[in-house]
């Protein structure tokens, strides 16, 4: 049986991308504790910054794994 590298691609960007949607998430609880008065733009940005990464890392995954094993 073989595995399909698109699919090995595509499951180390969702290891990626969960990885850094919690680092990014700590980021901004940190940002959060030590500016109280922070702007809403700034965690809008990267809220939606860890949601969009988390979907195109391992869409980016699948089509790098299929490049490097061709």
């Amino acid at each position: 049986m073989t595995v399909d590298p698109a699919i090995i691609g595509a499951l180390v960007g969702v290891v990626i991308g969960v990885a850094d949607f919690f680092i990014i998430g700590a980021v901004m609880d940190r940002m959060a504790r030590q500016l109280p008065a922070e702007k809403p733009g700034a965690k809008m940005a990267l809220n939606v910054a860890r949601i969009s990464q988390l979907v195109l890392f391992p869409v980016l995954g699948w089509f790098v794994g299929q490049t490097f094993a061709a």
